[in-house]
């Protein structure tokens, strides 16, 4: 892999960690009530098990085939950009309406009535 290229993937994965940790840990919080200490067991829990495991699984993953690097971070990034919104939860803030992942179940015309 040529320098550039490593630096490019080097970012690519750096923009991804990076998403990854303002969406699922954020902001270190201080203060005693059950919230705070639900924010602190939510922190730990991602930084101390799902981050580790998923850089175990991602470098599995990427040992056949180093090149694609880059590209999976970037896909990764664009997956949880989309898909998730700032508080973590599954939503569609920034999925493009030409993306047709939003279907109308049922229409006026359609029913009993």
């Amino acid at each position: 892999m040529a320098v550039g290229a490593a630096a490019k993937a080097d970012k690519s994965q750096e923009r991804f960690e990076n998403a990854l940790r303002d969406l699922f840990v954020g902001a270190a919080v201080e203060g005693q009530s059950g919230f705070i200490n639900l924010m602190r067991i939510k922190s730990r829990y991602y930084t101390d098990g799902v981050f580790p495991r998923l850089q175990q699984d991602i470098a599995a993953a990427l040992k056949p085939f180093p090149g694609f690097r880059q590209e999976l971070f970037d896909k990764l990034y664009d997956f949880f950009h989309r898909y998730f919104s700032p508080s973590g939860s599954i939503y569609f803030q920034h999925t493009p309406a030409q993306a047709g992942i939003l279907h109308t179940v049922y229409s006026i015309l359609e029913t009993d009535a």
